[in-house]
């Protein structure tokens, strides 16, 4: 998975029966309208930032969301020679000529802001070696686009000027990004800012947009390209879980947040809420619990999402402390925490069949007591709906008795595995494989397989250890 993501003095206590929307209301955030990437770092103060002026919040985004394509525009990729020979010698010209081949592909300003976006984002590479060793060079859009290297500040610059260029009214913006360097235990200061974005206006409305982040994430301390349009045209609401402007006029929300309020956030990204329909309790950057937890929660079709607990630091997983299935349409998914202390919970998400996922959510849990249970390990179904009913806790114990319950769509066959002997479940009439099994002595673990026929190859959904 490629992509892994301050200290809230108040951990909150979790509750349930909250939608998404609820859960923001709840902190006192108020919609104005219906969260690593890395290079996120590097700004330096600008006047800019502190605007006086109003800003509009757009009543729809269903125009803007249209251009949320994670692809690239091909003309962006792919400069006239006689342009790209000046960007180089003569930056000024460049702009100008890259202006006017925008103008000249551009059926409205949506898309010369989309096309501005990509050919930052594409040519463009966050110049990690700079920024770790804080040598970091002029970022004016001359020397970005002579170097193609930049950090968050020269990014936003050189769209600055592709969109005065373009007559596309532009703001730089200042302010805190969750990135590289931040989690919900790491004492976040977003009063200190630490990242550049920008805002744009079209049609007299204004829009979000990070072409830093859009352009490819850190690895290490290696910048890797990877385009996305994430942050481009990002609802407000959803741009606030990861960047707290100096300038709260410039979060674009009817009711601005305090730095405080931020805080309390989960640190979500965009991915997270393309994919995720609703989940019914109340999350936060950092969240108490008593040695558990469950979640109830509902994705988008052809989407699954994942569940990771590591230690504070990131530097160590509990694999078999996590466990998610869906029940009748909806997940449910359950945690345990080994000991009392802090952990963080990664979110990621994935199409259905996909074999990894990618970052969209971290959140701090601290949790005041241990749990001993564990749960079996799941692999990846194809896009099967899969229920395990139980046994959801493991070991098992030889020589007891299980009884095994699962759901599987579209499958004809389900059995126990264990060494070279297979215990076949029956299907009862409501669609459910059952089946007991007194655990055999002498074996370390069994599996659950599923398969369209009796001769058929198994594939394995779940594995439990036993003792």
């Amino acid at each position: 998975m490629k992509k892994f993501f301050g200290l809230l003095a108040l951990a909150i206590m979790l509750s349930s029966c909250a939608s998404l929307q609820e859960m923001f209301n709840s902190i006192g955030n108020s919609f104005g309208s219906a969260g690593s990437s890395g290079g996120n770092t590097g700004s330096q103060s600008s006047p800019l930032s502190r605007s006086s002026k109003a800003y509009v919040i757009p009543a729809s985004y269903e125009t803007a969301y249209s251009y949320r394509t994670d692809t690239p525009d091909p003309k962006m990729k792919n400069i006239p020679k006689n342009i790209e020979a000046n960007r180089v010698n003569d930056p000024a010209e460049y702009v100008r000529q890259i202006a006017a081949y925008i103008n000249e592909n551009s059926r409205n300003d949506f898309e010369r802001v989309k096309k501005a976006h990509d050919l930052v984002a594409v040519l463009v590479r966050y110049d990690a070696a700079n920024f770790w060793a804080n040598t970091v060079p002029d970022q004016s859009y001359q020397n970005v686009l002579k170097t193609k290297l930049a950090v968050c500040q020269g990014y936003s610059e050189l769209f600055k000027k592709l969109c005065d260029e373009l007559k596309v009214p532009c703001d730089i913006v200042i302010g805190f990004g969750r990135g590289v360097g931040t989690s919900p235990f790491a004492g976040d200061t977003p009063t200190n800012s630490n990242h550049a974005w920008n805002i744009v206006t079209i049609n007299n409305e204004n829009y979000l947009i990070d072409c830093t982040w859009d352009s490819g994430y850190m690895d290490g301390k290696v910048s890797k390209q990877s385009y996305t349009t994430d942050w481009l045209f990002l609802k407000p609401e959803q741009f606030l879980c990861s960047h707290y402007p100096e300038n709260q006029k410039q979060q674009l929300m009817a009711k601005s947040l305090s730095s405080n309020e931020f805080l309390k956030l989960p640190f979500y990204k965009p991915k997270f809420f393309e994919v995720v329909e609703h989940i019914d309790q109340d999350l936060f950057a950092i969240n108490q619990v008593d040695g558990k937890l469950v979640l109830d929660y509902t994705v988008k079709d052809g989407f699954d999402i994942i569940y990771s607990i590591f230690n504070e630091n990131g530097s160590r997983q509990f694999p078999n402390n996590v466990f998610s299935q869906q029940e009748g349409g909806k997940y449910k998914a359950y945690f345990s925490f080994p000991a009392g202390g802090k952990y963080l919970l990664r979110i990621f998400w994935k199409k259905v069949g996909a074999k990894t996922g990618e970052s969209c959510g971290e959140l701090g849990i601290i949790s005041t007591t241990g749990n001993t249970v564990q749960y079996p390990t799941q692999f990846s179904s194809s896009g099967k709906n899969i229920e395990i009913i139980s046994p959801i806790e493991m070991p098992l114990q030889h020589g007891k008795t299980c009884a095994f319950k699962v759901r599987v769509d579209n499958k004809k066959v389900i059995a126990v595995i264990y060494g070279k002997n297979f215990v076949q479940l029956t299907k009862g009439e409501d669609g459910v494989f059952s089946g007991e099994l007194e655990i055999p002595a002498g074996i370390k673990e069994l599996s659950i397989g599923i398969a369209d026929s009796e001769k058929g190859r198994y594939e394995y959904i779940v594995r439990y250890q036993v003792n």
